[in-house]
């Protein structure tokens, strides 16, 4: 066995734990020293040169930070391992900031072949951290020119046509993002169209589906399309409420996507879900098809609300799937509010999330504004929501307001 000269830092050096891990390494041939936090951060013993640091995990992450500062200006820089005793619970604060572990039991030979697989791999690490530096700012320079590439994608403004407000924020959690919006003309700009779409999972791969998928289902919506409605086709009875001057183009452009992303794609699992919608800025009237996403609210200038439920899978999913239309009609000072999940499942602290009905409720209170400061309010009350939590998945909404007459 490989002889090392082992620091363990504890809080109390005489419990069962400590005297265990002490006979355990000194059986294993490492000279050891223990000490207290007080007296390593008061340099009691800086002459000493250890090879490997064990620090108690009931010790905080800042404690533990501190005590590797401490040495590595004294000039060791002795690999640090954390430990602790039949208790597990202090070890996942320093498990999640990538710290290597040791736990019971402490038999010698354990012992000693835990901390040279450690002390190998801090070695290793530390050999290759500059190369490894290098590496990273390369990855962060093309996830950077990927996030610029995504921009590009995305409409710098959305139509609004006479008499509509239209908004939209995006806020994407990583670099990239899976998350998009859009919006275009249709049918020669009798009809204009509005998107709102989640990718699953995040990153690279969502963001390169996000930009397929955007663009096959824009490509498709803004051709021709031979193919008549039937009332199967149709979630609801009445084929008045939807003209198909706009649903049969979306209609195919949903369908067409979704069979060439089961055809060429199955096999890397990607779907989206989306909430497409065609609008008639004369009559008011939306068509739409919800593909398994968030449903939208519309708020009634008079009070109420209607929640625009899906009307099909998510596009991706399963072959021969069946998406219907869905309509509403959006009357002087009605809003429709589209978003992704990264709003109602935004969490805080304790990891509440923020619900569809705490979003239903503040939409409510304030039907009188107008599209931008509609957005704005949803997302200053998002954020007042997580407080100091991470954001966990990309923010997308989009508001389109009907101004009053």
């Amino acid at each position: 066995m490989h002889e090392l000269t082992v620091l363990v830092a504890c809080r109390q050096p005489h419990t069962d734990d400590i005297l265990e891990l002490r006979a355990a390494l000194i059986s294993g041939g490492a000279a050891i020293v223990v000490a207290s936090h007080n007296d390593i951060m008061g340099g009691l013993h800086d002459e000493l040169i250890p090879q490997l640091v064990l620090m108690e995990a009931r010790f905080s992450p800042e404690e533990v930070a501190e005590l590797r500062a401490r040495l590595n200006r004294a000039g060791h820089g002795p690999t640090p391992v954390v430990f602790c005793g039949s208790d597990h619970s202090p070890l996942d604060r320093h498990l999640a900031l990538g710290m290597d572990y040791l736990v019971p039991p402490f038999s010698p030979d354990l012992v000693l072949n835990r901390l040279l697989t450690c002390r190998e791999r801090h070695q290793l690490t530390t050999a290759a951290g500059e190369e490894e530096v290098l590496r990273l700012l390369r990855t962060e320079r093309d996830l950077q020119i990927g996030r610029e590439i995504q921009q590009g994608f995305l409409p710098a403004e959305l139509p609004s046509p006479a008499g509509w407000d239209v908004a939209v924020r995006f806020e994407p959690a990583r670099e990239v993002a899976g998350d998009f919006y859009d919006g275009f003309d249709m049918v020669n700009g009798r009809r204009l169209a509005y998107l709102v779409a989640d990718v699953c999972d995040k990153g690279v791969g969502a963001a390169l589906f996000m930009a397929l998928i955007r663009s096959l289902l824009r490509h498709t919506a803004r051709q021709r399309w031979a193919g008549a409605l039937t009332p199967a086709m149709l979630h609801g009875p009445d084929l008045r409420l939807y003209p198909e001057l706009g649903a049969a183009p979306l209609l195919a452009a949903v369908h067409g996507t979704n069979d060439y992303m089961v055809e060429n794609h199955m096999r890397q699992a990607y779907f989206a879900t989306l909430f497409f919608c065609v609008l008639d800025p004369a009559s008011g009237a939306v068509t739409y098809i919800n593909g398994g996403h968030n449903p939208p609210v519309v708020t009634r200038a008079g009070g109420g609300h209607e929640l625009l439920q899906p009307t099909g899978p998510a596009v991706g999913l399963w072959p021969d799937a069946l998406f219907e239309i869905g309509g509403t009609v959006l009357r002087p000072d009605d809003t429709l509010f589209a978003y992704t999940d990264g709003v109602t499942e935004a969490m805080d602290e304790s990891g509440t999330m923020f619900t569809l009905g705490r979003l239903v409720d503040l939409l409510a209170t304030g039907v009188d504004d107008g599209a931008e400061e509609i957005i704005e309010r949803v997302h200053a009350r998002v954020l007042a929501h997580m407080g100091s939590a991470d954001q966990h998945d990309d923010i997308t909404m989009l508001a389109i307001r009907r101004n009053g007459s």
